[in-house]
């Protein structure tokens, strides 16, 4: 299965690719529009210096991990995102069910794009400015939790987004509240979870845990404490609670097809 998937997702990129010019405009297009919300942030720190104590770079440590996991999340799911509505509104979702492969993975492959990478680009090249100011010993157990942060931030986000989805089995529309996970959950978690009311911290940490991606990992790099008690060893978890939190998805996926009925269109 996983080569076949890997041979449909390689497809779907080959033909992105032809079309060159339009590809690479798209990716830049996508990387000012969502470097903006830093330059914002930036402009901010200009004018309050600190934010919860934390200064530029610190901020930009939580931003570009944030949105490089989102980035990455973005362009692996957005098959289940408005794609996905028009697959179910039409009654297309038919045709997956009778052909011999999982509807997860086909749907997973079918609308992979790389354009959508240009947010993971600039947040990576604002990840690398503020990492290179700070003042931390690297070691390979550093990176590995770096890495391990981007990755599980974005098992969660491409989570968040195929829960939207499978919504839209009863209401064949993707709900406006998901959004509030998705893309709000990014901009809640691109400044320190500190600052914000424990109701707030428990539903990132637990319910939508998306500040597993940036978080608990800032704490350990810039040798911070977390000032309510968030010990520093759960940034270790990240990957684990992305697995729980993916494993629960896949289950109300297999609900929802279950539930699933035509349009007959």
């Amino acid at each position: 299965m996983l080569a076949i998937s890997l041979r449909l997702i390689g497809a779907r990129i080959r033909s992105q690719m032809q079309y060159k010019t339009s590809f690479w405009l798209d990716l830049v297009g996508t990387a000012v529009s969502t470097g903006m919300e830093f330059v914002v942030l930036f402009l901010l720190l200009q004018r309050f210096t600190l934010i919860g104590g934390w200064r530029l770079h610190e901020i930009g440590l939580l931003y570009g991990l944030t949105s490089v996991s989102f980035g990455l999340a973005e362009m692996i799911g957005r098959g289940f995102d408005s794609p996905f509505e028009r697959l179910i509104q039409h009654g297309d979702f038919d045709r997956v069910l009778t052909r011999p492969l999982s509807s997860f993975v086909q749907v997973l492959a079918s609308e992979v794009q790389l354009r959508r990478l240009g947010r993971a680009v600039q947040g990576a090249g604002v990840l690398i400015f503020s990492l290179a100011q700070v003042e931390a010993f690297w070691t390979p157990v550093l990176l590995l939790l770096l890495l391990l942060s981007i990755l599980s931030g974005a098992l969660i986000y491409v989570g968040l987004i195929v829960i939207g989805a499978t919504i839209c089995f009863w209401t064949i529309k993707t709900p406006e509240v998901i959004n509030v996970f998705t893309f709000g959950g990014q901009q809640l978690t691109s400044l320190p979870l500190s600052i914000y009311d424990r109701w707030i911290r428990a539903v990132f940490l637990s319910i939508a845990p998306v500040a597993f991606a940036s978080y608990p990992a800032a704490l350990v790099i810039l040798g911070r404490s977390d000032p309510h008690g968030l010990p520093a060893w759960i940034a270790w978890c990240a990957p684990v609670v992305a697995s729980v939190f993916f494993a629960a998805v896949l289950g109300f996926w297999q609900i929802g097809v279950r539930r699933y009925q035509s349009t007959g269109t």
